[in-house]
């Protein structure tokens, strides 16, 4: 099934997705307190950060998720 959507909403869509993702982004670091997400996930490899493993691993895979998204809005 083809559909053909406007490119205004799609744009809108990628923004709304895009924002949800930075915003469980942020709660994760909040959560943690630390601002940089480079940081944490370091933190959370070298033990600074007990019980991180599991917020690491979906930080990470929302990141991954963002940088899609990203490209597929650059390609709109």
């Amino acid at each position: 099934m083809t559909m053909k959507l406007n490119s205004k909403i799609v744009q809108d869509l990628i923004n709304t997705k895009l924002q949800v993702l930075d915003e469980k982004i942020s709660a994760i670091l909040k959560k943690w307190k630390v601002e940089v997400i480079d940081q944490f996930i370091e933190g959370a490899k070298s033990g600074k950060f007990e019980e991180a493993e599991s917020d690491a691993i979906e930080l990470q895979n929302l990141v991954s998720k963002r940088e899609e998204i990203e490209k597929l809005y650059q390609s709109t």
